[in-house]
């Protein structure tokens, strides 16, 4: 067996469901028949699909990749350069002092967006021309986006006690540490190299090169990237290829359907989960295509005849 015939079977991710399963499954619905066999296959291959797109999401958001045959989740070598935090992002991991759970600040605040809550009792607002909480308190939708921008403490996404807004990092610290890295390393030579005034210098040979083509070299690189526990070494280049069609901005009907699809126990209620999961789809066109395996257009007319 050849090296791409290995690669294809460990990259293996859950493929798209069929249109012409959803189609059949609907049209027994409204006829009151609940096909067990049809509805696991569905609603399992959606749970499985849901759960590589958020797999593939949380190592763009957590810089941890998992390993193609163990599962282990491996740190990628991302440069300390690219930014001050880790996997990516220019904000600051910390841990919520209550229940231990990593955060990022916009993870509260977009909690908040996508539920909003009372900042006093924590309860769900009522949505309707303003917001209104039972205790009384009620907000515009302009100043509770105001108020979520600008509070220093925030409810937790998880436990909903309050945490407070990390500090951020002085620049001028940030700006000396950057500079001071030792552990560059020259391109041409492979010594010690160091970055100064917009350039990486080479202590050794004298190779210069401006810093923003340096920055962008090291993103094209391939690199190598090897687990702990099962010792296998694979290329991110080639895990990140594999996942191509997982990639997406909004991972977020996937992780509700993980969560939801497994306390459905009545073939009603995997059909309404089905059918929930199709009409978030419905509403956000490009994301469909991910979750079905058709066109976009075929995708779209064919959940416009569904919601009639």
């Amino acid at each position: 067996m050849d090296a791409r015939q290995v690669f294809y079977i460990i990259m293996y991710w859950v493929k798209r469901v069929k249109p012409i399963k959803i189609l059949r499954l609907y049209r027994y619905a409204r006829l009151g028949i609940y096909d067990d066999m049809l509805l696991h296959d569905v609603g399992w291959q959606l749970y499985a699909r849901c759960s590589d797109i958020v797999k593939v999401n949380n190592v763009y958001r957590e810089g941890l990749v998992p390993c193609p045959q163990c599962n282990t989740k491996i740190a990628r070598k991302i440069d300390p350069l690219f930014s001050q935090g880790e996997g990516g992002t220019r904000e600051n991991w910390f841990h919520c002092v209550h229940c231990s759970k990593r955060l990022l600040w916009r993870d509260c605040r977009q909690a908040l967006r996508n539920t909003p809550r009372c900042f006093t009792c924590f309860s769900i607002l009522n949505i309707s021309e303003d917001l209104a909480c039972g205790c009384g308190k009620t907000w515009t939708q302009k100043s509770y986006n105001q108020s979520v921008r600008t509070r220093v403490r925030l409810p937790c996404p998880h436990c909903l006690h309050l945490v407070r807004r990390p500090e951020p990092l002085p620049v001028t610290k940030s700006v000396q540490r950057r500079q001071s890295k030792s552990d560059l390393q020259c391109p041409k030579c492979k010594e010690t190299a160091e970055h100064i005034s917009g350039k990486i210098q080479c202590t050794v040979c004298g190779y210069q090169r401006r810093w923003r083509d340096y920055r962008k070299s090291l993103k094209k690189k391939d690199e190598k990237l090897t687990c702990t526990d099962c010792g296998y070494s694979f290329k991110w280049q080639a895990w990140r290829k594999s996942t191509r069609t997982l990639r997406t901005g909004n991972p977020k009907p996937a992780r509700e359907f993980v969560e939801q699809w497994t306390r459905c126990y009545t073939p009603q209620q995997r059909m309404i989960q089905i059918d929930s999961l199709l009409q978030t789809l419905h509403g956000r066109g490009p994301l469909a295509p991910l979750f079905i395996d058709s066109g976009e257009d075929c995708i779209r007319r064919m959940l416009d005849d569904l919601a009639k």
